[in-house]
């Protein structure tokens, strides 16, 4: 079969065992919400193998003669098991009913018992246990369908979740047989299942027998006789009692008994388990069928057969430690050494039970003592228990320690190489040094013959090997892994450890090849990958142990640790090394940066100032066209008056019309005069104020270069601002005129447009502490008190999105501040806003 088909027919028989498991479990839940006051059977059933065992009964069936472990043959004439499949629909209030009930001897005792509430079969307990039954049954579909959404490629992934849906639907099935329609057919219809998706388990994880590998349609057998057997339960009304009970049985053997034989499957494959090196994976699969299914399924078979009620659904809580350890098992390749576990768990237990025996005894004793020499005073007793309540924390820490020291030396020796190495990388910033410490961690504290740490080169992007310590040949640590190799990918992907059997399953032959190969060339057994992040930093490949033994979860534990560690020490030693070569080139970095900063701030300070002149070329065009418009009409005028001069002059000569033509001609000029000297100063003041921030430094009258922007921005001003000038006697300063016009300006300008219609702007200087204060105050709507802390920031605007940069405000603060002064605002909402700059009387040079 090609893997396409392989995969749909997976995902097709997937879905169908997780929906009859939903199905199942749904139906179960729904048992839970049975009316208090429909009828129920007089006797609680418990259905042993197939058939139904009193398990307790009604006063009224007691006092008839009825007792746990009778066998209940019919109802009505109806035969128990046809009861169980159709359900107890016929029985009816206030009538009695027959039973036939046979007793362990043989006798048959028929009595007529009335029915009972379902009440009568809702007891606490039983309420408690269905309830947890269906939590275990939710585990097992939970696990089942993680695996498999997480391994879905791999055999043993889906084996196990077929095997996990059949019990979640077992499980969930199994309370309340006697009340539910159906319940006991589905029951025995889905044991067939169970012990086929058992067989499939059991023989495809942790390993395959070599009957199974050579013949592997095996597996397709216990699957078809289940499929047989399935319709023949869920239809055996059809033929007969008799031919009922034989289908019921076979169903029941089969399912069971297959299921039971599964389990020897590991067992007998354990030896070669333990030459392929997943023995400890073999001995933790037998280990928990042994402790969690099979007592359920002996308990099942021992009740069927002994025909005596045994508590088996209890059993059936315990089932639910198998697809914990199976289900972390197939995900993480590796489990959990539980053998060490369980002894030293063994050893705690015993020497708790000790301890306190010790101070039982204890106790008694000084009881004795009291009552012998007839102490009535019992404080003495109380003061002797406090005492050994004293001592037996610390008698049980000690007993602790020593149980760890015997059981847990690895663990001991491997918790101090992690804090050693842990110390000694915080100090560590060569990548040279921490990669041999690492490699004396992992060859000393865990006894490999051979390690080699590979680093990632950044520039070519390939793994590299930085250190090796054990017995290697030279083309060996030649090795080279880059980005594209499949290994990379699945350490960056899966971000854990990695061996060869991880590859097994890879469908893709060139791909496996490829990732066998690096273990198979460095002959290592194990990859764990430095990671920091989402990146791969490095990997650390360790070899086999000089023991033989294989490398357990304490020893990927600690690989785990001196990769978290050295990942952080990694990055430590690359940020050190950067940080040199930095310090290399800091200085002329730092000029170059300065160059760029001031070289941006002046091209923003210039930006700012042709946008401020774009603002004003409206009003400035204005104004020039005023002046030169009657200078234009005066020259006209000029032209004609100069005609009526010389014709005055001229024979016949008017003295008195030469006279008006010399007075007006010299009024035009005036005037003509004004208009050129009007525009020459607005020429003036715009290349005062578009002076750049290369101008020198220069004395300046503040209250004139005030003038000569409010000037500039006259046609703004007119008929809408007032300004008021409260100008005190303040002394030249030394600055950059220019760079001051534009803060000028923009305080000005930024007044306008918050006061919108129109107000006033009130202008005062005064002498300052630095040497200048001058005050920019407007009467409009002030400045809110959750932005006043932003208005300087750079981009920072509370004007609509392209009526202002946020650059106006943030360049003013720059240039006050070069100037070796001080912006700052206060404004009250609905009060408007006063703007203070204090100026020193000589601003600094540019170089400090």
């Amino acid at each position: 079969m090609d893997p396409g088909s392989t995969l749909r027919l997976r995902r097709v028989t997937g879905l169908a065992a997780v929906a009859w498991a939903i199905a199942a479990i749904g139906y179960s839940v729904s048992i839970l919400f049975v009316a208090p006051d429909d009828l129920a059977l007089p006797l609680r059933c418990s259905v042993a193998g197939t058939r139904a065992l009193v398990e307790w009964s009604t006063p009224e069936a007691q006092n008839a003669g009825v007792q746990r472990g009778d066998r209940i043959l019919s109802i009505d004439g109806i035969p128990m098991s046809s009861v169980l499949r159709e359900g107890v629909g016929f029985l009816e209030p206030g009538s009695a009913n027959r039973y036939a009930i046979e007793k362990p001897d043989g006798r048959v005792l028929v009595v007529d018992l009335a029915p009972a509430p379902a009440s009568f079969h809702r007891r606490p307990g039983q309420t408690l246990l269905h309830v947890a039954l269906l939590c275990v049954a939710a585990l097992y579909l939970g696990a089942g369908g993680v695996v498999w959404w997480s391994r879905h490629e791999r055999a043993d992934a889906w084996a196990f979740m077929l095997f996990c849906s059949m019990m979640a639907a077992d499980v969930a099935s199994s309370p309340r047989l006697d009340l539910a329609p159906w319940s006991f057919p589905r029951v025995l219809a889905n044991l067939p299942l169970l012990g086929a998706s058992a067989f499939h388990l059991f023989s495809s994880y942790p390993i395959e027998p070599n009957w199974i590998v050579r013949h592997r349609r095996i597996r397709a057998l216990p699957y078809l006789a289940a499929l047989v057997l399935v319709p023949l339960v869920l239809f055996a009304g059809a033929f007969g009692d008799a031919g009922a009970a034989v289908v019921y049985e076979s169903a029941f053997f089969f399912g069971t008994g297959l299921a039971v034989a599964s389990l020897a499957i590991p067992l007998m494959e354990r030896r070669r388990a333990y030459d392929a090196g997943i023995g400890a994976r073999t001995d933790i699969m037998i280990l928990a069928a042994t402790l969690s299914l099979l007592p359920a399924l002996l308990v099942l078979v021992a009740e069927a057969l002994l025909q005596v009620p045994l508590p088996v659904h209890l059993v059936l809580l315990w089932v639910a430690i198998f697809p914990i350890a199976v289900g972390y098992g197939i995900l993480r390749r590796q489990l959990f050494d539980f053998r060490i576990v369980a002894r030293s768990s063994a050893a705690y237990g015993a020497s708790t039970l000790a301890i306190t025996g010790l101070f039982a005894f204890l106790i008694t004793f000084a009881d004795t003592l009291v009552d012998l020499f007839g102490v009535d005073e019992r404080s003495v007793q109380v003061a002797f228990l406090f005492l050994a309540i004293l001592a037996f924390d610390p008698l049980r820490d000690r007993m602790q320690r020593l149980v760890d020291q015997l059981f847990d030396r690895d663990q001991s020796r491997y918790r101090s190489a992690v804090r050693e190495i842990s110390e000694a990388m915080v100090s560590m910033l060569s990548l040279g040094e921490i990669s041999d410490r690492i490699l004396i961690a992992v060859t000393e504290t865990m006894g490999v013959d051979r390690a080699v740490v590979l680093l990632i080169d950044e520039r070519d992007r390939v793994l590299r090997p930085s250190a090796q310590r054990g017995d290697w040949d030279e083309d060996d640590v030649e090795i080279e892994i880059p980005a594209d190799h499949p290994v990379w990918r699945q350490l960056w992907m899966r971000r854990e450890e990695l061996s060869r059997a991880d590859f097994d399953d890879e469908t893709d032959t060139e791909r496996r090849e490829a990732c066998w190969d690096v273990f198979d060339s460095l002959e290592i057994e194990l990859l764990v990958p430095i990671l920091f992040g989402v990146d791969l930093l490095g990997v650390i490949a360790v070899g086999r142990k000089l023991s033989g033994e294989r490398l357990t979860v304490d020893d990927r534990q600690l690989l785990r640790t001196l990769a978290n560690q050295s990942a952080i020490a990694i990055e430590n030693g690359k940020a050190f090394d950067e940080i040199a070569q930095l310090n290399e080139t800091l200085e002329a970095r730092v000029e170059e940066r300065t160059r760029e900063l001031r070289r941006t701030q002046a091209q923003l300070i210039q930006s700012d100032k042709l946008k401020s002149l774009g603002q004003l070329v409206a009003g400035v065009a204005h104004e020039l066209n005023n002046p030169i418009g009657f200078v234009h009409a005066n020259l006209q005028l000029l032209d004609e008056y100069l005609e009526k001069l010389a014709r005055a002059q001229g024979p016949p000569r008017d003295p008195e019309a030469a006279e008006k033509a010399r007075a007006a001609i010299t009024k035009l000029l005036q005037r003509s005069r004004e208009g050129t000297e009007r525009v020459k100063q607005i020429v003036m003041d715009l290349r005062s104020f578009s002076r750049t921030d290369q101008a020198e430094l220069q004395r300046a009258d503040l209250h004139e270069e005030i003038e000569r922007t409010l000037g500039l921005m006259e046609p703004r001003l007119k008929n809408k601002v007032e300004i008021k000038r409260e100008y005190g006697e303040i002394p030249q300063v030394r600055c950059y005129p220019g760079q001051l016009n534009q803060v000028f300006m923009n305080l000005v300008m930024n007044a306008c447009d918050a006061m919108g219609d129109g107000g006033t702007i009130t202008i005062r200087t005064r002498p300052g502490d630095l040497g200048v204060h001058l005050e920019f105050a407007d009467d409009g709507p002030g400045i809110p008190a959750e932005v006043r802390n932003q208005i300087f920031d750079p981009f920072f605007t509370t004007k609509p999105v392209g009526a202002g940069t946020g650059l106006g405000l943030s360049l003013s603060h720059g240039i006050i501040e070069r100037h070796g002064g001080r912006l700052s605002v206060e404004s009250t909402p609905g009060h408007g806003a006063t703007f203070h700059i204090d100026l020193p009387l000589d601003a600094p040079p540019p170089d400090e």
